[in-house]
């Protein structure tokens, strides 16, 4: 009976309702509802735009095209240049769509500042013109300082090139002086020799030359060195012979005569003794170590008249000998002739 009494009453509730009430009831449901579509619309396009930005989770940015509350599958990490080569091209890729700087109308300017501007550039076109000119200032010190560094670098070599000639040539003069002095002295010496034999000749004369007493080998053995007539380095022609001896060996008076001239003219010859014997022929033997007779002085056969050396120009120790035909002084080396067969007549064996 309850039940059936309450059943009645809704009934009775909604029957009892006005018909302009019922539609302003469902006006205000109507405009509930159509405000709570465009809420849920709107709050649907805030996490669709959120979810569309690129976020940096640990596992890989959001997908845009996943539903709001889903949650992207993790994806593998990227490796430093991957990352960096993704990150420069989200980088450009919102560049792309970043708003760009207006850009600055140069006639919207005012004249003030358009001055100010040109002002400002035509102070930085002279500093560059100032530096540039500054460089080749520098440049060209440089180069000057570089071009004076060679110039008295060259001036230092033709001083020293001209203080070696000028020496050069005080050397030259120097040797040419001592050369003059004893070219001097020779001659002097060669002057005293000549008034020396004028004066013997002239004693030999009047002094009668010893004949006879046979002969002597003028060193023992009278080994030959060199014959009459050779010529090598040592000698352009060999105007007598040269016997081998030690130093310090006799020299022997080869046939009996009168001693010429005894003594050094400075020369070649050395020491030497010239004798002219009774035939009229002269001999002269030379380079002695010393002499042991004097100038008019009569000597023997086999007399020592001097000992073996290398005066005057000569190499090593030995005895040059040399003959002169009858009429031709001695020292004439181009008159002399073969000593040879003179000493094998005089019963002389040479080897």
């Amino acid at each position: 009976m309850a039940a059936q009494s309450r059943r009645p009453a809704r009934r009775a509730f909604a029957v009892d309702l006005d018909p302009e009430e019922r539609r302003g009831w469902l006006s205000h449901g109507v405009a509930a509802l159509v405000v709570s579509g465009l809420g849920l619309a709107v709050a649907s396009s805030v996490a669709l735009t959120t979810n569309a930005q690129t976020a940096n989770y640990a596992d890989g940015p959001i997908d845009s095209t996943v539903t709001l509350g889903e949650r992207q599958p993790a994806r593998p990490q990227l490796t430093d240049k991957a990352a960096g080569e993704k990150k420069v091209t989200d980088s450009a890729n919102l560049r792309a769509f970043s708003p760009k700087a207006p850009k600055v109308d140069e006639t919207s300017r005012t004249p003030e500042i358009r001055t100010a501007i040109v002002n400002e550039r035509a102070a930085q076109r002279a500093e560059d013109l100032s530096k540039t000119a500054e460089d080749v200032s520098r440049a060209a010190r440089d180069a000057g300082t570089d071009a004076r560094a060679e110039n008295l670098a060259a001036a230092d070599r033709a001083v020293r090139k001209a203080a070696v000639q000028l020496a050069q040539e005080r050397l030259r003069r120097a040797i040419a002086a001592r050369i003059a002095a004893e070219s001097k002295r020779a001659e002097s010496q060669r002057g005293t020799a000549v008034r020396s034999s004028r004066t013997s000749t002239r004693s030999v004369s009047t002094t009668s030359i010893p004949s006879g007493g046979g002969a002597a080998s003028p060193v023992p053995g009278a080994v030959i060195g060199a014959y009459f007539g050779q010529y090598g380095m040592w000698s352009r022609y060999h105007t007598g012979l040269d016997f081998r001896a030690a130093y310090g060996t006799p020299i022997r008076a080869v046939k009996s005569g009168v001693v010429l001239y005894a003594g050094n003219s400075g020369d070649w010859a050395g020491n030497h003794v010239a004798l002219k014997h009774a035939d009229g022929m002269t001999t002269m033997s030379s380079h002695m170590s010393s002499i042991a007779v004097g100038s008019g002085q009569t000597v023997q056969a086999g007399q020592i008249i001097g000992y073996v050396g290398q005066s005057g120009r000569a190499f090593g120790a030995h005895l040059h000998f040399e003959l002169y035909p009858v009429g031709v002084k001695y020292g004439d080396v181009y008159k002399a002739i073969n000593p040879q067969p003179w000493l094998n007549a005089a019963g002389i064996n040479t080897n």
